[in-house]
């Protein structure tokens, strides 16, 4: 195949991907195993209340530190749905949730989507955390750059309206 062509069909690629990606105004259709072996999926959100979705990695210092900082918040997010999604089996999250406590609130939900990567394709993710954000409505409002400071992510989580 000429050049000329295979660099233009690599640019229409890169250019829909980025188009598609900003278009995407619903949360990924993911479906997680919970710690306790149950299955948790999107249609299983609680209506009417803020979304932040977090892709993580349990063995990552920086989700370990951002979700440090996030629970020194936990009273002012008792009214969003955070919901924490890894591909790692779920034994492996057991350690971080041992940690965190995070199966045991009631507003936050944190299991493994496996090795499906729907949510990670869904958001095209190359860092962690990944952290999406939705209002009311289930209408996406923004994502957090993974390379900020952990206390700068929490804070900017608390104050999402």
């Amino acid at each position: 195949m000429n050049k000329k062509i295979v660099l233009t069909l690599f640019a229409l690629n890169v250019c829909i991907s980025v188009f598609t990606q900003q278009n995407k105004t619903g949360i990924a259709p993911f479906k997680i195993t919970l710690l306790n072996g149950k299955s948790y999926t999107y249609t299983q959100l609680k209506k009417n209340t803020e979304t932040i979705l977090i892709y993580f990695s349990p063995t990552c210092d920086h989700c370990k530190d951002f979700t440090t900082e996030l629970l020194k918040h936990e009273s002012a997010l008792k009214d969003k749905q955070i919901i924490m999604v890894t591909y790692v089996p779920v034994e492996e999250i057991k350690p971080f949730d041992s940690l965190y406590h995070i199966s045991s609130k009631p507003n936050f939900k944190i299991g493994t989507e496996g090795y499906s990567f729907i949510v990670r394709k869904y958001y095209n993710v190359e860092r962690f955390p990944y952290i999406v954000i939705y209002n009311k409505q289930m209408k996406f409002v923004k994502n957090l750059s993974p390379t900020e400071q952990p206390e700068v992510l929490a804070k900017e989580i608390v104050s999402v309206k």
